[in-house]
């Protein structure tokens, strides 16, 4: 009986490990595959979105950070994180992406967007933090970008540690797509 008890726990183990295993070499691989940007296209880009380099899991008063600046707001990712990071959820909620710029006297609408509703807020000078999700399955891996362009081959994103980043617009709508296409406009009232 004790031997069938140790195999059992053994295929558990190696089943768990397996599953973990997948779900790294994913999250990895999606995390940090760069596409090249086409060549060819017309760019929409705003050029002045000030980046900030993401710490571990600080993706949301990063992207805030970028975007509140580019208002003539000056704060930095650490401030933001000292009001909104959620230790026990290990990132920050939604919620607080919103409430904190509306604090700081901005209009911030989070809203369900699309491609259309991306290209058009670019082109009146509006960056968007999205939300994707680069997990698989029932794991998410949810994680906040600037979108600060567009061609007709994907959209260009401040993310992580990389400033300019080109997502092919499948790639990009497939992880968007997760989040029901989870957007946050902020811009002066």
């Amino acid at each position: 009986m004790a031997i069938f008890k140790e195999k059992v726990k053994a295929k558990v183990k190696n089943f768990i490990m397996l599953g973990l295993s997948l779900n790294l070499i994913i999250f990895l691989h999606s995390c940090a595959s760069v596409d090249k940007i086409p060549e060819s296209g017309q760019y929409h880009i705003i050029a002045d979105v000030r980046f900030f380099a993401q710490e571990t899991y600080q993706c949301g008063p990063a992207s805030l950070a970028g975007v509140m600046n580019y208002w003539n707001i000056g704060v930095t990712p650490e401030e933001i994180a000292r009001e909104i990071y959620s230790e026990s959820a290990k990132g920050t909620l939604d919620i607080d992406m919103v409430i904190y710029p509306q604090k700081k006297g901005m209009f911030a609408e989070q809203y369900s967007g699309g491609m259309e509703d991306l290209r058009k807020n670019i082109d009146a000078g509006h960056p968007l933090i999205t939300l994707v999700d680069y997990g698989f399955w029932v794991v998410q891996a949810n994680h906040f970008m600037v979108i600060v362009g567009y061609n007709e081959h994907g959209v260009i994103a401040n993310s992580g540690k990389e400033k300019g980043k080109f997502i092919a617009e499948k790639d990009f709508l497939k992880t968007w797509e997760r989040t029901k296409f989870w957007t946050l406009l902020i811009k002066r009232k």
